[in-house]
């Protein structure tokens, strides 16, 4: 049981960062902005979209990467919107780093 008292230890420390807490904060920003919001989702459904098209081996046509293009230009210019994804890639980044580090101290990935 002392492993999962670690993982729950762990999880209360992530929610003092200050990555999760500028998350948080940036979260409940654009969840109070309709158009910020309705700005990610669109940002968030074509960008999956094409992403499967890749992962299918399909390259996506000159018109679905302007429209990438131009909804990523508008996330660019839309502060809550922009915000709201920095502060969920710097939360990305320090999970991702938190999983490699346990794979590296358990060897999970030599053969």
């Amino acid at each position: 049981m002392a492993t999962y008292d670690k993982a729950y230890e762990l999880a209360r420390e992530l929610k003092e960062s200050e990555e999760y807490r500028e998350y948080q904060k940036a979260k409940q920003a654009i969840q109070a902005n309709q158009s910020a919001m309705s700005i990610l989702r669109d940002f968030r459904e074509k960008q999956i979209r094409m992403e499967m098209g890749l992962l299918s081996g399909k390259e996506p046509d000159e018109k679905a990467k302007e429209e990438v293009q131009k909804l990523s230009d508008l996330v660019n210019m839309h502060g809550e919107v922009k915000r709201f994804l920095d502060a969920e890639r710097r939360l990305l980044i320090v999970m991702t780093d938190i999983q490699k580090i346990v794979t590296d101290a358990l060897n999970l990935l030599e053969y």
